[in-house]
């Protein structure tokens, strides 16, 4: 379906954590025009959102509440989530908005960064991160100290065999694997120089880390976190962030740390980073959209509105959890 403009247009939100106060940001983020439009157009009243009298924890609790008329994953993996049944107008508007708020990418603020870090996912997103982070190093752009990839031991689902098979991998069946692929394929890696990890029945615990060196001596690492909840899930954002600052990477105060991600989801991966990594170790967190390069060709991906609510979404969560750390 082609998504009509409506010209709507909307001030783009700074990125939360940019101010220097963070409650402050989030404030800001519940009382803007692009959130007051969505939760409006979905039938929900926005000062539920914004008063005053009302924790802000609450409030996000309430917004997380409300935000489930949107969830069409029900737990399962973002390419198997279904669609809402929304008007071409409709869509052009939630798109407009959800990007005002923070769902798409802004340039580095640095040139240089103590570490690269992307995180895995679909098989697109193994291959298309760290293409825009070999290719930035490559160009000049930035410079980093070292540079990781994390992801999971996740098998494939729905249409990431096929994506696998017409990227020359047919013979891999899960995140770690595509990850470990288009990070050697990025940044023209050879053997891994050493490995380290375990194995566990319930591969939720399983956990690796492939240490690389480029020919121009740039430590790159391949990394497959735990999950926290081995028995009933693989490992998350959350779960990656830690397994890196604890396991990986020797955090010091001050330290620049830049996130590549892909635009739709820049938002709710830096506030998790904010909470996981900046606020207990000290560090500087970025994050920005990757964008297309050359190394391969990949089809550009066209994200729904219902994609984009979904992280909408997953942002409300992501706050929450930061909110709830501050408070602490």
């Amino acid at each position: 379906m082609t998504v009509v403009d409506t010209g709507t247009r909307f001030q783009r939100q700074p990125l939360i954590g940019a101010g220097g106060d963070l409650v402050a940001d989030v404030e800001a983020w519940l009382g803007s025009e692009p959130l007051r439009v969505l939760v409006t157009e979905f039938g929900g009243d926005p000062a539920a959102f914004t008063r005053p009298e009302l924790p802000l924890a609450a409030r996000l609790a309430a917004l997380d509440t409300f935000t489930e008329l949107w969830d069409t994953r029900r737990g399962l993996e973002r390419n198997l989530a279904t669609e809402l049944g929304l008007s071409e107008t409709r869509q052009s508007r939630v798109i407009d908005a959800a990007n005002a708020l923070g769902l798409r990418g802004d340039p580095p603020r640095h040139r240089h960064y103590d570490h690269m870090l992307m995180l895995g996912g679909l098989v697109r997103a193994c291959v298309a991160r760290p293409s825009y982070a070999a290719h930035v190093i490559r160009e000049r752009e930035i410079t980093a100290g070292e540079v990781t990839t994390l992801g999971a031991h996740r098998p494939f689902v729905g249409n990431e065999f096929e994506q696998a098979a017409e990227l020359g991998w047919g013979d891999l069946t899960e995140e770690y694997e595509a990850l470990d692929a288009g990070t050697r394929r990025a940044f023209d890696l050879g053997d891994p120089e050493f490995e380290e990890g375990e194995r566990f029945e319930d591969i939720g615990g399983t956990w690796g880390v492939k240490h690389y060196r480029t020919a121009d001596g740039l430590p790159v690492r391949v990394v497959a976190a735990p999950s926290a909840e081995p028995a009933t899930r693989r490992a998350n954002t959350a779960d990656s962030y830690k397994f890196f600052a604890e396991h990986v990477a020797n955090l010091k105060p001050g330290e620049r740390l830049l996130l590549i991600s892909t635009a739709i989801y820049v938002l709710p991966q830096h506030v998790a980073a904010l909470r996981i990594l900046a606020l207990p170790y000290g560090v500087e967190v970025d994050t920005v959209g990757g964008k297309p390069t050359n190394r391969p060709r990949l089809p550009l991906s066209h994200y729904s509105a219902t994609k984009y609510l979904l992280e909408v979404r997953s942002t409300v969560r992501a706050l929450a959890h930061l909110v709830s750390a501050l408070e602490r």
